[in-house]
C-alpha cells in the first residue's frame, strides 16, 4: 500500500504505520531512503538549504526510532551514499548526513532490531545522480511566468533561489521606446532612463509603493536591438538589508550557446524618506542668463547630433543656462497622451537629465556624451506630463571626458518628484558601439554550463557504470544477510573509487569561484596597507581573479572599459573621489591607484572598517526563501531575548506558502535601547509591518513572551480599524501569572521536604541565593561588544515591560500552540505546578481574556516544539490554522501588495 508521509514528521508517521498495521499487520522492516542533495560551495549556501539536507537523513531518523522502537520491526536499513567515501566537493552537508547514518547504525549495533547503513554507488537508471543529469540536461521544466499589467513588463516569476524575476520581449517594431531612440546609423536601443523605468514598474508590482531610493546605477552595457529581431530582458530582484539588489540582463547567444549579458545593476533602499521643499522656480529662473521658449517646435538637445529621436523625445519647451545650472521646462507631446503607467517615462526623463550638456566646461558637441552611472535617484512621486528640470554641474571638464551633475526634477508648483545625484557621464569616442561581451561575462543557462563542466561530465560517465536496479536489489539482499552495521556497495573498487574522486576534484577556478593570476611579466607583490587591500578585493571581484598584485597592470589582467566603469563606481563609493577613467592609462596599477586616492583622502588606517550598512528595517526580518509564497503574510515575534534565530525552522516550513516575517527587538545588536514598553514595542512593529502590508486581515504571531507583544499589535490593529484574522501564541504565558495559593505554596515545600530528606533546607537556602544573584544580574546589563547580541539587555527590559502591561479583553480569534502539560508538584484540588512554581493550565491561563481562545497541542517542550523534528507537527497544524483564518467567511478578500 502506498501512504504519503514526511519522515521527519512524528505525527504524520505515527499515524502511517497506524493505517499500515491496521490493514497489514506487524511492520517487520524498514527501509529509509528519503534524501535530497544541493550542491554548491558551503558559503554559498544558506541555513535552509542546509536544513533541507540534513532533515530527511537526520531528523527522519530520529523520527523514525520515536515511531518504531528498538525491538518493533526486525530490521532497519539506513539508505547511506559511498560519499562519505569520496568526499565530493560541494556535498559536505550531504556527506554530513550520510555520515550520521553510518554512525547510527554502528551505535545500533547489538540491539533487538537489527540495524544497517547500506552507502550506495552512483546507481545508473533511477536515483538522485540521474535526476540531477536529467536536470541538467534541460529537461527540467521552467518556472511559471505570470502576466504583470505593465508598459515595459511582460511576465514575472522566480528563480531558483526564490528570488523575483521579471520578463520582456522587446522589438523596435513594437516598442518606441526602442524605436524612437536611435543612432544616426539607425541602431535602436534603449535609453538609460529605460533602465530607471524598468526597476520602477517592478518594485510597483512587488507591492513597494513608497518612496525609493535607486542607488549605484551603473551601465554596463547598451541594450541594443537587432534590426528585425526580438530580444529578451529579464530583472531580478534580489532582497537586501535596505530592499532589494537589482539586475538587469539581455539574452544573448553565442557559439550556439544561450545565455545573458548583464546591461545595468542598481541597489534599491526602502528606507524612510522625506521629500524635500518645493523649489522655487521663478527665484532658478531668475538666476539664468539665458531664456528660451520654444514656439511650435520643441528645442533641440544638443545630443540630436550624435542621436536620431523620436516625436516623445520632443519635449524641450523652454531652458535657460546660469553660472553653473540651469533651468528647462518639459512637456510631452500630445502623441504620449496614451502613455499610461509610467513612471519615469523613459523619453521624458532622457531629456530632463542630459539637455543641459553645455554646461560642461569646453563642451563643444563634437562628441557624444553617455550615461555611466547615477549615484542615487530618489523618487517621490511620478512624473507628470509637465515637468520642470533644475541641472547643477557637480564636476567633470570636456577635457577629463567625465562630468557629473546634480539634478532635480518638479511639477509645475515647485514639488519635487525626483532628486538625482552624482548623474554622470562620459564622452565616448566612436559611437555606442560596444565589443562583444566575453565568455566570463556571460550567464549561460544551466544545460549550457553542465555540458562543459568537467564535473558534470565525470557524473554523467559515472551515470553509465553505475548500478542497475536489478544489480541494486541482489546488493541489497547479500547487504542485509551479511548483519554488519554499515557496507558500502559500489560498481568499482572502493580504493579506485577513492582515487579517482581524488583525481577528479575540480580546480578553484572549474567549482565557480576564481582563476589563478596569469603569468605576467613581473612577479607578484603583495598589496600593502588599507588602500591597497582594498583595492586588490576590488580588482579579483570584479576580475575573477584569486590574487592580484599591487604592481599589475588593469590591462595586462584582462580589464576593459566596461569593467573599468565598475571599479571606479567602487572607488567612489568608498573613498568619495571622482576620476576620469582615463586615469587607468597613468596609473594602470593598484600601487599607483592607491597613491592617488591617498593624494586626496589622506593616509587610511589599517583594518578601518567601512560604516555598517543602513537597514531597511529595525524589527522586521524576512524569514521565506525568495518572496514566500502567494499566501497572507506572517508576522511572528520573537521570544523575550528579541531574537527570530529559534524561529527559522518554522518560518522555513511555513514560508513556502506565504511569507513569513519575523520581528525581533530593538537594540538586538547596535546602540538603540531595547523597548521596556509593550504598547511603544507594538507600535513601532506595526509601523514597519504596514511598509509590508498596508492593510489587514493580518496574521499575526509570537514565540514565548513574544505572544504578548502580537497581542498587543493586534490589539492596536483593531483599534485603527484594520481586521486581524489570526493571532497565534506559541506557548505564551501571561504577563502576570496566577500567584501560588499559601496552601499550594506549603504543599510544594512538604513535597520537597519529604522527597529532599533532612538537608532539604540547606539546599533550598543555597538556591534562593543563588536565584537573588541571578535575579540582580538580570537588573544589571552585561557589559557586551558591537558585535554580540544584547540579550541581557533585552530581558531585563522585556521583564520591565510587562511588569506594567495589563492585556485587555480580546473577541477576535487566538490560537495556543503548546506542548504536552507537565507539572512537578501536584497540589490542592488536583491541579499541577511547573519547576517554575506556575500553575500547569491547559489554557495558559488565556481564556479569560480571550473567549475564542483555541488550544492545540503539539510534541516537545517550550525550546524544542519550534527545532526539528518536532517542529514540523507545529509547522503542519499551524498551516492549518492560518489557511482556514485567511479563508474564513467574514475576512474580505485578501489583497496583498507583493502578490504576483
Amino acid at each position: 500500500m502506498v501512504i504519503a508521509a514526511d519522515v521527519s514528521n512524528i505525527e504524520e508517521m505515527q499515524a502511517a504505520r497506524t493505517a499500515i498495521e491496521a490493514r497489514m499487520g506487524r511492520v517487520t522492516g524498514i527501509i529509509h531512503a528519503a534524501g535530497t542533495i544541493a550542491d554548491a560551495p558551503l558559503l554559498s549556501k544558506g541555513p535552509e538549504t542546509i536544513e533541507d539536507v540534513f532533515t530527511p537523513k537526520i531528523h527522519g531518523t530520529q523520527v523514525l526510532e520515536r515511531v518504531f522502537p528498538d525491538g518493533d520491526p526486525d530490521w532497519l536499513v539506513l539508505c547511506s551514499s559511498s560519499s562519505t567515501a569520496t568526499a565530493p566537493a560541494g556535498q559536505v552537508d550531504y556527506v554530513a548526513a550520510n555520515e550520521y547514518l553510518n554512525a547510527y547504525a554502528r551505535s545500533r549495533a547489538g540491539g533487538k532490531t537489527r540495524v544497517t547503513a547500506l552507502d550506495w554507488g552512483v546507481w545508473a537508471e533511477v536515483g538522485m545522480a540521474a535526476e540531477r543529469v536529467a536536470a541538467q540536461s534541460g529537461t527540467a521544466p521552467p518556472a511559471p511566468r505570470l502576466p504583470i499589467t505593465a508598459p515595459l513588463l511582460d511576465t514575472a516569476s522566480h528563480d531558483a533561489e526564490g528570488a523575483r524575476v521579471f520578463h520582456a520581449t522587446y522589438a523596435a517594431g513594437t516598442h518606441w521606446v526602442f524605436d524612437e531612440h536611435r543612432t544616426r546609423q539607425g541602431h535602436a536601443l534603449l535609453p538609460g532612463t529605460g533602465y530607471l523605468e524598468i526597476i520602477a514598474e517592478a518594485l510597483e508590482a512587488q507591492g513597494e509603493t513608497a518612496p525609493v531610493e535607486l542607488r549605484d546605477v551603473m551601465f554596463l552595457r547598451p541594450f541594443n536591438m537587432p534590426k528585425g529581431a526580438a530580444r529578451e530582458m529579464r530583472l531580478t530582484l534580489n532582497r537586501s538589508d535596505q530592499g532589494y539588489d537589482a539586475r538587469i540582463e539581455a539574452e544573448h547567444a553565442q557559439a550556439g550557446r544561450h545565455g545573458w549579458v548583464t546591461l545595468a545593476e542598481a541597489g534599491i533602499a526602502l528606507l524612510p524618506m522625506e521629500a524635500p521643499p518645493p523649489l522655487d522656480l521663478a527665484a532658478i529662473r531668475a538666476r539664468m542668463d539665458t531664456w528660451e521658449e520654444a514656439d511650435e517646435t520643441a528645442l533641440t538637445t544638443p545630443q540630436e547630433a550624435h542621436l536620431d529621436f523620436g516625436p516623445r523625445w520632443r519635449v524641450l519647451d523652454a531652458r535657460g543656462l546660469g553660472a553653473g545650472e540651469g533651468l528647462a521646462r518639459l512637456r510631452l507631446p500630445v502623441l504620449a497622451a496614451g502613455d499610461e503607467g509610467f513612471h519615469l517615462h523613459p523619453a521624458l526623463m532622457d531629456i530632463a537629465t542630459g539637455w543641459a550638456m553645455s554646461l560642461i566646461g569646453g563642451y563643444r558637441g563634437a562628441a557624444l556624451w553617455v550615461p555611466v552611472s547615477y549615484g542615487t535617484v530618489r523618487v517621490f512621486a511620478p512624473l507628470g506630463h509637465e515637468v520642470w528640470s533644475h541641472v547643477r554641474l557637480a564636476g567633470g571638464t570636456s577635457q577629463s571626458g567625465v562630468a557629473r551633475f546634480d539634478i532635480t526634477l518638479a511639477d509645475a508648483t515647485g514639488a519635487v518628484l525626483a532628486d538625482i545625484r552624482d548623474f554622470t557621464m562620459r564622452r565616448q569616442e566612436g559611437g555606442l558601439v560596444s565589443a562583444p561581451p566575453r565568455a566570463d561575462e556571460i550567464r549561460f543557462d544551466e544545460a549550457a554550463r553542465a555540458a562543459e563542466s568537467p564535473a558534470e561530465a565525470r557524473l554523467a560517465a559515472a551515470l553509465r557504470d553505475g548500478i542497475r536496479p536489478k544489480e541494486g536489489a541482489e546488493a541489497f539482499q547479500r547487504v542485509r544477510a551479511a548483519g554488519r552495521a554499515q557496507v558500502l556497495v559500489s560498481p568499482v573498487d572502493l580504493d579506485a573509487l577513492i582515487a579517482q574522486a581524488e583525481a577528479g576534484t575540480p580546480p578553484v577556478a572549474e567549482a565557480g569561484a576564481r582563476f589563478a593570476r596569469p603569468d605576467l611579466d613581473g612577479d607578484y607583490i603583495a598589496p600593502e596597507g588599507e588602500i591597497e587591500t582594498r583595492l586588490a578585493g576590488f580588482w579579483c571581484d570584479l576580475l575573477g581573479l584569486d590574487q592580484v598584485g599591487a604592481e599589475d597592470s588593469f590591462f595586462d589582467l584582462g580589464g576593459h572599459s566596461l569593467i573599468a566603469v565598475r571599479l571606479f563606481a567602487m572607488i567612489r563609493k568608498a573613498y568619495r573621489v571622482d576620476f576620469p577613467i582615463s586615469v587607468l592609462f597613468e596609473a594602470p596599477t593598484i600601487r599607483a591607484c592607491a597613491a592617488l586616492i591617498e593624494a586626496q583622502t589622506g593616509p587610511q588606517e589599517t583594518g578601518e572598517a567601512p560604516a555598517a550598512p543602513e537597514r531597511r528595517f529595525t524589527h522586521l526580518v524576512p524569514m521565506h526563501r525568495g518572496e514566500g509564497g502567494p499566501g497572507t503574510p506572517f508576522f511572528l515575534v520573537a521570544g523575550m531575548f528579541g531574537n527570530v534565530l529559534n524561529l527559522r525552522h518554522l518560518a522555513h516550513l511555513l514560508g513556502d506558502t506565504r511569507p513569513v516575517f519575523g520581528l525581533q527587538a530593538r537594540g538586538l545588536y547596535g546602540g538603540d535601547a531595547p523597548h521596556d514598553d509593550l504598547r511603544e514595542a507594538a507600535r513601532d512593529m506595526i509601523a514597519e509591518l504596514r511598509q509590508v502590508q498596508p492593510h489587514g486581515p493580518y496574521l499575526l504571531g509570537g514565540f514565548s513572551g513574544g505572544g504578548i507583544t502580537a497581542f498587543e499589535m493586534a490589539q492596536q490593529l483593531r483599534a485603527a480599524g484594520e481586521e486581524v484574522a489570526m493571532c497565534v501564541l506559541i506557548d505564551t504565558p501571561l504577563p502576570r501569572r496566577r500567584p501560588l495559593s499559601l496552601r499550594d505554596r506549603a504543599l510544594i515545600q512538604w513535597q520537597e521536604l519529604t522527597a529532599g530528606g533532612p538537608l532539604y533546607p540547606l539546599r533550598w537556602a543555597a538556591r534562593r541565593v543563588a536565584w537573588e544573584i541571578a535575579k540582580r544580574r538580570k537588573q544589571a546589563p552585561a557589559e557586551t561588544s558591537e558585535h554580540q547580541f544584547h540579550d541581557h539587555e533585552i530581558e531585563a527590559a522585556f521583564y520591565r515591560a510587562i511588569d506594567r502591561y495589563e492585556p485587555q479583553p480580546w473577541p477576535g480569534a487566538l490560537h495556543l500552540f503548546r506542548p504536552p502539560l507537565s507539572g512537578k508538584w501536584q497540589v490542592s484540588g488536583g491541579q499541577w505546578v511547573s519547576g517554575e512554581r506556575a500553575y500547569v493550565l491547559p489554557d495558559n491561563d488565556w481564556s479569560g481574556h480571550a473567549p475564542n481562545l483555541e488550544v492545540t497541542e503539539v510534541p516537545g517542550d517550550h525550546d524544542s516544539m519550534v527545532l526539528e523534528p518536532n517542529v514540523r507537527v507545529l509547522a503542519s497544524r499551524m498551516r492549518r490554522v492560518l489557511e482556514a483564518a485567511e479563508a474564513a467567511p467574514h475576512a474580505p478578500q485578501i489583497h496583498r501588495e507583493a502578490a504576483e
